[in-house]
C-alpha cells in the first residue's frame, strides 16, 4: 500500500495524519507468514507521517481482528489487538552507499511515495499473540479422553501417575529462599 508523500518530502516539520481502514488486498501480494491463517479483515491505520530531516517519520497504529485458539481447549476466539508502530522511511538521497537501510523501509517513485507494506507486515507479525487462553482458568481438555473440562467433568482423573524414577524427590525438603 503507497502512501504519495510528495506534500512532505524536502519540508521537515511537515506533518499529515493518515486514518484509512482497509483489507488485507490493499497490501498487494506481501506475505502474512504465521499471520496468514489467523489475520481477518479489516486493517485500521491511523498513522502520523512527520518529514524530518532524513525521510518521513511514520508513527501510531494499527487495529486489527485475529481468530486464534486456546492454548489448553482449543476454543476458537476472536481478539482485536492493536500494534504501535514507529518507523522511519529513509529518503535515498540521505544515505551513503555503505549506511544499511531495511528493506521496504525507503521512499520509493523518486521520492514521491512508501510503501507500507513491509511496516504494517512486521507489526502485525511481531504483536501477533502466539498463546491465548479463553479465560484465566481455563480447565483444557481431559488427557485420557480428549472432553473440554470448562464443560463437563468426565471423571477421569486429572493428574497423571508420578513417573517412579522421580518418586525419591518427593521426600525432598527444600530450604527456604
Amino acid at each position: 500500500m503507497r502512501l504519495n508523500v510528495t506534500d512532505l518530502v524536502g519540508h521537515p516539520g511537515a506533518t499529515r495524519m493518515v486514518e484509512e481502514t482497509v483489507g488485507r488486498d490493499a497490501f498487494g501480494d506481501t506475505p502474512w507468514g504465521v499471520a496468514d491463517e489467523v489475520l481477518r479483515d479489516p486493517i485500521a491505520l491511523a498513522v502520523h507521517l512527520d518529514a524530518v530531516v532524513d525521510g518521513i517519520l511514520v508513527r501510531g497504529t494499527i487495529t486489527y481482528a485475529v481468530t486464534l485458539t486456546c492454548g489448553r481447549c482449543l476454543t476458537p476466539l476472536d481478539r482485536d489487538v492493536v500494534a504501535d508502530v514507529t518507523e522511519l522511511f529513509i529518503d535515498p538521497d540521505k544515505y551513503a552507499d555503505d549506511d544499511e537501510v531495511d528493506a521496504g523501509y525507503e521512499i520509493v517513485d523518486d521520492h514521491t511515495a512508501i510503501d507500507i507494506s513491509t511496516l504494517v507486515r512486521d507489526a502485525l507479525i511481531i504483536d501477533l499473540p502466539y498463546r491465548v487462553l479463553c479465560r484465566e482458568d481455563c480447565a483444557g481438555l481431559c488427557v485420557v479422553c480428549g472432553t473440554d473440562l470448562n464443560e463437563t467433568d468426565c471423571g477421569h482423573r486429572r493428574t497423571a501417575e508420578a513417573d517412579p524414577r522421580w518418586a525419591a524427590l518427593a521426600d525432598l525438603t527444600l530450604p527456604p529462599e
